[in-house]
């Protein structure tokens, strides 16, 4: 080959790569104003080319531009960059896998009825399969923490269920941001440092990432750093960030090009500087789940060390996604193809569709779309599969009682192919595969298995979310006792209007103790409205009074069935004490469930 003629092929190949860039830039703006999103930016690697860019503001107020070098907040993209400084410790031989993290943290009340068989790991906590919960109202608004609360504030000795093992550790994904806080707590065991001054120091300085931090930064105080882009949510409303209890899962200040050199780091299976910062053995762990219940009947869909598996655009991708007041974020690497992206939103927008950003990057780095996972000759009796599904466990025992009511499944099947249906989702067509896995018509593979115990109970996983079959009568019994104690609750306000409009103030007595008890929640309401949001897990004015109105209704509502049944004969009460005790039973339902009284500061 000529000079000339290589000359040509390099600016055949700058002009196709800057066309390609522009096309997306042109794209990502597109969308950016389409979703009514305040700025982006972002870094790609494709092989040794590493992109960055940006668009749209970082203070909208000031209207500035958002610059490719901006600081911003990922949310739980931090998670994985925790992760590898958990391995990087790993890999130096101070911390294992299997280290026994109840042991190592003494000081911590850890309610595991496996503890004897299966205590809780590093590599639990890294997986998410601790079986720990994810996260409390206290913990997650809240105005209290500062940047140095203590790490073991996160778990109070006077709470003893907040560590409660749900499931068997090792067996089952269930998200815990708490799990993450007790990682960082781990570090801090080994090193006897901050777990924000050991990362800083030996995982983000050895990579060059240099704008990047664990400490908390803000746009505004004593903290503020004014590269930090400002955060937003619907309608350009601004939010300043703030320090919270949980920040190990969640804090954590960057910019593009740093979480570059971060992507570049796995890509190169964790050699840095021509020796092993990460060891193999780990960084082939990342992405894939091991040892799980769904993964032993051979779903490969799940999290491994640090990201997940996602099947999405025809591709598999190792991914993270981040939230946190005012930002979005998402991390994603394809280590076949060499390639990664991660993109950072300063609006935290409850009604944009976030994975478009998702499909652009994937379509600009030209990603090898994965085969197709084809039926096998021998498939599973889909037949036995129909029925309802639980949560087990849900995300939050906060809101079990609710998971249980409104995120159920049913399975059902047509055309030879398992339809799964929930309120909260559109139906999803499953095509059996084998004995045990099951394909979305959406996904190139299996993604879900069917799990069955030694006690023949059937439980249905995709591999981040499982739900166990249970009797017809379980979910039914939930939604009578719901749908009646809504229509007591209706008849109370309505016969009471009724009765105020036609001055039939004997009958109203009967129903008006439930009556001021139920406008008594215009108290907290006015109190909740008047407060910001980041308060709402705190001991407040609302908060109190919500709690003392919300205990004191199932009072009221026995003084209405005591009074009712003595008026019975003589003023026609039967349908008021029906009516009373009909909420009462959902009461005592919530009661059960600990939702009444409503306290979310404990």
């Amino acid at each position: 080959m000529n000079a000339c003629s290589l000359i040509t092929l390099l600016f055949i190949s700058n002009y196709a790569t800057s066309s390609t860039s522009n096309v997306l830039e042109h794209q990502i703006s597109k969308t950016l104003q389409d979703e009514q999103l305040v700025g982006i930016v972002w870094s790609t690697i494709s092989g040794d080319s590493i992109s960055v860019g940006s668009e749209g503001f970082s203070n909208k107020a000031q209207s500035s531009v958002m610059a490719e070098s901006q600081k911003i907040h990922v949310g739980s993209v931090t998670k994985t960059v925790l992760a590898l400084g958990v391995m990087r410790l790993i890999t130096q031989g101070k911390l294992s896998l299997d280290t026994n993290v109840e042991k190592l943290l003494p000081q911590l009340s850890f309610d595991n009825s496996w503890r004897n068989s299966n205590a809780v790991t590093v590599k639990n906590l890294l997986e998410h399969t601790a079986g720990l919960d994810n996260i409390r109202m206290w913990q997650f608004l809240s105005t209290i923490p500062t940047a140095d609360t203590p790490l073991q504030n996160i778990f109070p000795s006077n709470n003893e269920n907040i560590l409660k093992i749900r499931t068997e550790p090792g067996t089952q994904y269930s998200y815990s941001n708490m799990g993450y806080a007790l990682l960082a707590m781990v570090i801090e065991a080994v090193i006897r440092v901050r777990y924000e001054d050991y990362l800083d120091e030996t995982l983000l300085k050895p990579l060059g990432m240099q704008d990047s931090t664990f400490k908390f930064v803000s746009q505004e105080g004593i903290y503020a750093d004014s590269a930090l882009a400002m955060g937003y949510f619907e309608n350009s409303v601004a939010q300043v960030a703030l320090p919270g209890y949980l920040r190990p899962a969640g804090q954590f200040t960057t910019t593009a090009p740093d979480m570059a050199k971060l992507m570049k780091l796995i890509l190169n299976e964790g050699i840095l500087n021509g020796k092993a910062f990460i060891s193999l053995g780990l960084i082939n762990r990342l992405g894939y789940p091991q040892g799980t219940d769904a993964n032993n009947v051979g779903l490969d869909i799940g999290h491994g060390l640090a990201l997940a598996i996602r099947d999405r655009h025809n591709v598999l991708g190792m991914c993270q996604p981040g939230e946190t007041f005012g930002f979005r974020a998402y991390i994603c690497l394809f280590p076949e193809d060499k390639k990664a992206f991660f993109y950072a939103i300063n609006t935290d927008s409850e009604s944009a569709n976030y994975e478009q950003f998702n499909s652009l990057f994937i379509q600009a780095l030209s990603i090898k779309e994965s085969s197709i996972e084809q039926p096998e000759p021998q498939v599973m009796d889909i037949e036995k599969l129909q029925g309802v599904y639980l949560p087990s466990p849900n995300n939050m025992a906060e809101f079990e009682w609710i998971d249980l009511v409104f995120n159920f499944k049913w399975l059902v099947v047509e055309d030879n192919k398992v339809i799964m249906k929930s309120l909260q989702a559109n139906d999803r067509k499953l095509i059996p595969l084998n004995k045990y896995l099951l394909r979305a018509t959406d996904r190139n593979k299996a993604s879900h298995g069917i799990i069955i115990d030694e006690n023949q109970n059937v439980f249905i996983s995709d591999g981040l979310n499982t739900f166990q079959k249970q009797p017809v009568l379980t979910v039914t019994a939930y939604w009578v006792s719901l749908i009646l104690g809504i229509s007591g609750f209706l008849y109370i306000i309505l016969m009471s209007l009724v009765r105020s409009v036609t001055r039939d103030f004997q009958r109203l007595k009967v129903i008006g103790w439930p009556l001021v008890n139920l406008f008594g929640f215009s108290i907290p309401v006015y109190f909740y409205y008047n407060q910001s949001f980041l308060k709402f897990g705190e001991l407040t004015a609302a908060s109190i009074s919500l709690a003392i109105v919300s205990g004191l209704l199932p009072l009221t509502l026995l003084v209405a069935i005591f009074i009712g049944a003595k008026k019975v004969k003589t003023q026609r009460s039967l349908e008021d004490v029906v009516a009373s005790f009909m909420l009462l039973q959902l009461c005592l339902v919530l009661i059960y469930w600990d939702l009444l009284p409503t306290i979310f500061w404990r």
